[in-house]
């Protein structure tokens, strides 16, 4: 017969191998589907000189650091890459492809080839444009990452001042007193 202690450990050991193959069944379907989040045709090095112009001109370089010195292409390639399905680099690929049509409709050979001007009449086109417009939806991804990129490098922190504890408050204060745009919580 099976001493009491015995029997316990049984049980422990009974468990403790439930709970391994429960949580081997519930983590092998998660780690499959994790894998298919990633894409193996990724590919932006024919775009790479046309999202460089974006983010520049998104978030020149004035007296501060602009998108182009704070790394913003490569993080974008990044999110590209590493984050974006399969779907999605296909619409942003095909998005890009319309910022390069509409260059050359002007006559130039490309977007990143196109005059500055020209490439801020596009973009301003792709801004007012209506929401179904070809390459209206990559023009606000990019938009939105180039800002988001940039304001979470260090390069944010030279053109934002930060104040841990602000002084008083003023409502109507003219921004020349101020001198640049103020941030109200760490980056």
């Amino acid at each position: 017969m099976n001493s009491p202690t015995q029997i316990r450990m049984d049980r422990r050991s009974a468990l403790r191998g439930i709970v391994t193959v429960s949580g081997v069944a519930v983590a092998l379907p998660l780690m499959g589907s994790l894998a298919g989040c990633s894409s193996t045709n990724a590919d932006l090095s024919g775009k790479a000189e046309l999202i460089d112009a974006v983010t520049n001109l998104t978030i020149p370089e004035t007296d501060t650091p602009g998108a182009r010195a704070a790394g913003v292409p490569a993080y974008i390639k990044a999110v590209f890459v590493d984050h974006f399905t399969e779907e999605q680099q296909d619409d942003f690929a095909v998005g890009l492809a319309a910022f390069d049509e509409m260059a050359v409709a002007t006559g130039a050979a490309d977007f990143a080839a196109a005059s500055e001007d020209i490439q801020k009449l596009i973009l301003t086109e792709l801004d007012n444009g209506a929401n179904d417009m070809s390459g209206k939806a990559t023009w606000q991804q990019l938009r939105d990452m180039t800002i988001f990129g940039f304001y979470t490098s260090e390069q944010a922190t030279e053109e934002l001042s930060f104040e841990e504890i602000p002084g008083r408050y003023d409502g109507c204060l003219p921004l020349e007193e101020v001198g640049r745009a103020w941030l109200d919580r760490g980056v």
